[in-house]
């Protein structure tokens, strides 16, 4: 008798932007499971905003009552390297409906991953977490998209 597993979560830990890039692409052309409720487009358009919004800056902030804990939350998604499921975000923050074709998203998502390398200039506010160096808000992109990216599962 064959058993079949279903697709685990992967866990995933990017050290560098590159390594979200190469995920993203590798997703695009080899296909992947979906374990969570978004496309890779969806998850692409969701993790732009944030990325957006450290450039650009943020249409919207988090909810009164999670801003007193920003600074607790913030270090103990730095420290493991982690981030919770299951958050509720304001509808700003959502991706809209999938598209069928994820091409567009990871290309703007690589796009916007190559404007933050190259941003010099002051970075927004978090909305959550207040001010971030350049570090942080490094770091914190790349804990957030391990987080999202870890519920795609390639094909192959």
């Amino acid at each position: 008798m064959r058993t079949t597993t279903a697709p685990k979560r992967r866990e995933l830990e990017f050290h560098a932007l590159d390594d979200v890039r190469r995920d993203v692409d590798a997703l695009h052309a080899a296909g992947y499971h979906r374990l969570g409720n978004w496309t890779l487009g969806q998850t692409c358009e969701h993790l732009g905003i944030f990325f957006r919004g450290c450039l650009d800056g943020f249409t919207q902030r988090a909810p009164w009552y999670t801003r007193p804990f920003g600074g607790l939350i913030l270090r103990r998604v730095l420290r493991s390297g982690r981030m919770p499921t299951g958050v509720k975000v304001p509808a700003d923050w959502l991706p809209g409906p999938p598209t069928g074709d994820d091409r567009a998203a990871v290309e703007h998502l690589v796009a916007l991953l190559a404007r933050f390398e190259q941003h010099a200039g002051p970075l927004h506010p978090s909305p959550l977490f207040g001010p971030l160096s350049r570090e942080t808000w490094a770091r914190l992109h790349l804990i957030h998209c391990a987080h999202h990216l870890s519920f795609l599962v390639p094909a192959r």
